[in-house]
């Protein structure tokens, strides 16, 4: 059943981003599986001599593995953090060996960074689905503009795959059948419109519900999950397997042109199918490097049995709000 008819969502996605704070940066350092697996990615990508881009380098730590695996001449860009790099740079003996620009890519051209590259390290995932649908496209974009025909992406591919879930903490429905009323009762009293708090508020309610927790006993501290950034289990049940959504290639000269308009789940237990859970990878050739966990509530739960096939729309109002409408079978 299609129930838009219930809450139409905001027509046109917002900007919605992630802060790449000190800490996040620490956090993942100090997760030892994704380093070890980053570090083996890239002594595959970098060959002797190699002219590398760190886009979006953060502290830098790529741009010194990159050296250590031979690469001849490295350029680091970022918008935040570069004084930290230079910094760690200075500390290691490698000042001179990298140059560091605080940038936005977008502004500068081969020109800017003195030609282009063999291999492009483009980590700049926030690890949601919605949010680096847009980041694919910059990752596309900056290696046709910077990179060599030849070049190298590391990431140079992300995969995205999709599982029907019965999850009862991830109950969208309630909190904003709530939600709606203590709006109308808001309005009824002030005498005013608040239809753009509704559909900010609701904006923030299936965003907020859509991550793992990523850190431990501090911020910048590394969660419980080896291996990618995953959901603790015990809080629902999956209903199938996953169900391959995309696969975003960089390497083959394809550009990106955004996720498909929806995805079909395939269910094997009966349930109430109330979430998916997107499981983002990333990949450099056949190799696994990271990978991660998100959920987009369904706007309303709906009761499935085995063998169901359920769709559900990818369009603009599950980008605005992470909350998941499913197709009208007709």
């Amino acid at each position: 059943m299609n129930d838009r008819v219930d809450a139409a969502a905001p027509a046109a996605p917002p900007k919605r981003d992630v802060h790449f704070s000190v800490a996040m940066h620490l956090r993942n350092l100090l997760r030892l599986d994704r380093t070890f697996s980053v570090k083996q990615a890239v002594r595959a990508a970098v060959t002797p001599g190699a002219r590398v881009l760190d886009a979006g380098c953060g502290m830098g730590i790529l741009s010194f593995l990159a050296l250590e695996a031979g690469a001849g001449d490295v350029v680091a860009v970022d918008r935040d953090h570069v004084d930290l790099a230079r910094d760690l740079a200075r500390a290691n003996g490698v000042a001179d060996r990298i140059r560091f620009l605080e940038a936005d890519l977008r502004e500068l051209t081969p020109s800017d960074l003195s030609g282009r590259f063999d291999v492009l390290f483009a980590f700049i995932y926030t690890n949601h689905i919605i949010v680096d649908e847009a980041r694919s496209t910059a990752v596309c974009d900056l290696r046709h503009r910077f990179g060599t025909p030849s070049c190298v992406t590391v990431p140079n591919r992300v995969r995205y795959r999709a599982i029907p879930c019965d999850w009862p903490p991830v109950d969208a429905y309630s909190e904003l059948a709530d939600l709606r009323r203590s709006v109308s009762d808001l309005e009824d009293r002030y005498a005013l419109n608040l239809g753009p708090l509704l559909d900010a508020m609701t904006t923030e309610i299936c965003y907020n519900r859509s991550r793992p927790v990523t850190f431990g006993d501090y911020d910048w501290s590394p969660g419980f999950t080896n291996g990618g950034y995953r959901h603790r289990r015990g809080g629902g049940r999956f209903l199938g397997d996953p169900t391959l959504v995309t696969e975003i290639r960089y390497d083959g000269g394809e550009r990106f042109t955004g996720l498909p308009d929806r995805a079909t789940l395939a269910v094997d237990s009966a349930g109430a199918l109330n979430a998916v859970m997107w499981i983002q990878e990333l990949w450099f050739n056949d190799f696994l490097i990271w990978s991660t966990e998100v959920f987009s509530p369904l706007t309303r739960a709906i009761p499935v049995r085995g063998g169901d096939r359920v769709t559900v729309l990818l369009d603009d109002g599950w980008r605005a709000t992470n909350a998941l409408y499913v197709a009208d079978p007709r």
